[in-house]
């Protein structure tokens, strides 16, 4: 059967070498993929980015993959007007977004985490419910179906334990094989427009958006105002810092936030941090969970956040390559400023 046809696939925890899941997966990055539209680069890259918010059971809903899928297409049909398929037909995705964005009345300049919540939750909903149809099943079916199996049934994507640890180790290097594969695809579909074009345009559609809501929580309802690195004192100029650099963790999550001076936030950019700031920022989150009222905000950030996270996450972003052992220029109160 055609992996776009399938409901349902199981997956075993049989172990796979590095060997066998790289001859499983290079498919997708070759002309062995067959793509109508440019779901499974979106999808491969919904799924990395969110490959460390997995439960125990190393199980993700859809609705959490998707939900950044609808993010990142938002941007490109939106903001930037990028087809999707060849031709002049649209994809479920696009017609869904720009429906969305009429009724609503949204401008193009509007970002996705500028959306409503019920319009945001509205829109999701849709897209997950049109558009993993086919993409789950078929993206399974081009990487052997050894890398996940999933459910319709009950909208769940279960990792295999030795493909899951691969998929954390080699995270960084397979987005840029499949960013480079996307942007040849767009390229395809978009005949105006140039690689270069495409890789900033498809570069600005997955990252972060604004975090001055987080810098405000940060000083006011958790009450840091230290910068967490240097110690220097923070007032309404604190900034938002990514602990594990946000290039290689691409997500945005209370327990990896830490609040920073400006020259600490723009020194240490994608490095990352010595290793005591790690035991700092596991300690942090442990006081924050022990609170006995948390806010709606933190327990949504926190959802299947542990210790080991963190652990697992420098880890793997060292072995790609992120620099480790960075040092503020300066304690405070070490040195004058």
């Amino acid at each position: 059967m055609a992996g776009y046809n399938l409901t349902a696939s199981d997956i075993t925890d049989a172990y796979h070498s590095e060997d066998e899941l790289w001859s499983a997966i290079n498919p997708v990055f070759q002309t062995k993929s067959r793509n109508s539209t440019s779901y499974k680069y979106c999808f491969l890259k919904a799924i990395l980015d969110n490959i460390f918010n997995v439960n125990a059971d190393l199980v993700l809903p859809f609705y959490v993959v998707f939900e950044r899928f609808t993010e990142i297409y938002w941007n490109l049909i939106i903001k930037f007007r990028l087809a999707q398929m060849p031709g002049r037909k649209l994809t479920a995705a696009e017609t869904l977004i720009q429906r969305c964005a009429a009724k609503y009345q949204l401008c193009p300049e509007t970002s996705f985490d500028a959306l409503r919540a019920d319009v945001k939750l509205e829109l999701c909903a849709a897209v997950t419910r049109e558009c993993s149809r086919f993409v789950v099943g078929a993206l399974c079916e081009d990487t052997g179906k050894i890398f996940y199996g999933f459910a319709k049934e009950t909208r769940t994507i279960k990792f295999n334990p030795s493909a899951y640890s691969f998929l954390c180790k080699f995270s960084y290097v397979l987005t840029k094989l499949n960013y480079f594969e996307w942007v040849k695809y767009l390229e395809k579909v978009n005949t105006a427009a140039s690689s270069l074009d495409l890789a900033s345009k498809l570069d600005v559609s997955t990252k972060r958006e604004n975090l001055s809501f987080y810098s405000d929580f940060l000083l006011d309802k958790l009450g840091q105002h230290r910068c967490f690195y240097c110690g220097k004192p923070l007032d309404h100029r604190c900034e938002v810092d990514h602990f594990i650099p946000w290039s290689f963790v691409k997500d945005d999550k209370m327990w990896n936030f830490v609040q920073a001076c400006h020259d600490c936030n723009h020194k240490k950019r994608d490095h990352l941090a010595q290793r005591p700031y790690m035991d700092h920022i596991i300690t942090r989150n442990q006081e924050l969970l022990a609170r006995p009222r948390l806010l709606e905000i933190v327990k949504a950030d926190f959802t299947g956040y542990h210790d080991g996270k963190l652990e697992q996450m420098y880890r793997s972003a060292a072995f790609n390559g992120f620099e480790t052992g960075w040092l503020p220029p300066n304690r405070y109160g070490e040195q004058d400023e």
